[in-house]
């Protein structure tokens, strides 16, 4: 089994690793005592032939950046993990090429899933390396499509619900909507729910956690839709750890056509766990220049991490709101083509106040339309309402 490089470690942290693995995993892990001054001495560390390399905390910031930047320069399949001392941002290390970042103060949980992530995306670009060509279908198994916008307030949860909404109509049961903002979810806000289970309970229940429990803590929508809602509070939020929503959403897409996962805004460590299981990722931003820019840095991330499995889909939200930039201003700066421009509409805050999806509400409104587009292009079924004519005013 290729090994786990400890490398500018501390002997708490060394300590803190130990405690937190698993006998399994804590067998792998070495630690690298040759001295190694900035990007020199890279080279030895990756001659080893490593997994996954957990850096600091025992050097400076910027020398963990650069030391990580020259790992995922030399284009291997080692995985990095940083632990850092405070003053490292985390677009910055996202763009090196960093897996998991980590801080002294981290958990055993998050030590735990971030060195455990890395071995899995190790482990997986090893194996599409020696991978001999094979024949005959691929196992079937649920789409996960992973909604994604890296600002607040792009209308990620508007366009989540009446997406999941839009694919129960093609396959109705078929469909379970996730929301992944843990301590601040509104999905079942937004579709007028009133849950008596959400995601804290399915984690927390007694023994292991199998499809059919799972399904007990679901809310059923009138759309016939299923729904995963957030805990309803922040504090129970924070108990849900990283392996067990990618247990969750593993399970739901062995069962369910599609999996529709509505995410906090950024990119957290549940984020990431969910897009490595993701065959879709919907990115939605504002026609604002910050959050063009946020997505940009995400995008570059996404492919510095070798995130490039999933389809991609550049949803534009109130796209024709007038405010000085143009559509290939737009498509320029985020790095990727606009797929669907999404109208301004004073309906949609409307029917989010009544918790009544637009898609249903209205469901051949011009924001309804695109909404439809975009299930047509997540299921490749054509949706009739999308191709109908608008009717003129009168």
């Amino acid at each position: 089994m290729r090994p786990i490089l400890l490398v500018g470690s501390t002997d708490a942290i060394v300590r803190r690793v130990q405690g937190a693995l698993t006998e399994g995993v804590k067998d792998r892990l070495r630690l690298w005592t040759q001295p190694i001054a900035e990007t020199g001495g890279i080279d030895a560390v990756l001659w080893t032939r490593p997994a996954v390399v957990v850096l600091g905390p025992g050097l400076v910031d910027k020398v963990l950046l650069r030391l990580a930047q020259t790992i995922d320069a030399a284009d291997t399949d080692v995985e990095v993990v940083l632990v850092h001392n405070g003053s490292l941002d985390a677009d910055a290390a996202l763009a090196a090429g960093v897996r998991g970042l980590l801080t002294k103060a981290s958990d055993d949980d998050a030590i735990r899933a971030a060195i455990g992530r890395a071995l899995v995306a190790s482990e997986r670009h090893l194996s599409r390396e020696v991978a001999a060509p094979t024949t005959g279908p691929a196992p079937s198994r649920g789409k996960v499509t992973t909604v994604l916008s890296p600002k607040g307030g792009a209308g990620k949860t508007v366009l989540s619900t009446n997406l999941a909404v839009g694919l129960a109509s093609v396959a109705p049961r078929g469909v379970v909507l996730v929301d992944l903002d843990l301590q601040f979810g509104d999905v079942a806000y937004a579709l007028g729910l009133k849950p008596r289970h959400t995601m804290y309970d399915a984690v927390t229940t007694p023994g292991n956690l199998d499809i059919t429990t799972l399904k007990v803590f679901l809310t059923h929508h009138s759309s016939d839709l299923y729904v995963l809602c957030a805990p309803d509070e922040p504090h129970k939020g924070e108990m849900v750890d990283v392996e067990a929503v990618q247990q969750i959403i593993k399970l739901l897409a062995s069962e369910f056509d599609h999996v529709v996962v509505d995410t906090a805004a950024g990119l957290s460590e549940h984020t990431l766990a969910v897009l490595d299981l993701s065959s879709d990722v919907v990115f939605l931003a504002d026609m604002d220049v910050p959050s063009v820019r946020h997505l940009n840095k995400v995008i570059r991330a996404f492919d510095r991490l070798g995130m490039k499995k999933a389809r991609r889909h550049f949803l534009l939200n109130r796209a024709d709101a007038r405010v000085g930039m143009s559509m290939l201003q737009v498509a320029t700066q985020a790095g990727l083509a606009v797929d669907l421009e999404i109208p301004l509409s004073k309906q949609v805050p409307v029917t989010l106040n009544e918790g009544k999806p637009i898609i249903l509400s209205n469901p051949k409104s011009p924001v309804s339309r695109k909404i439809w587009e975009l299930v047509e292009r997540l299921t490749g079924a054509p949706t009739v309402i999308a191709h109908q004519p608008l009717k003129r005013s009168a």
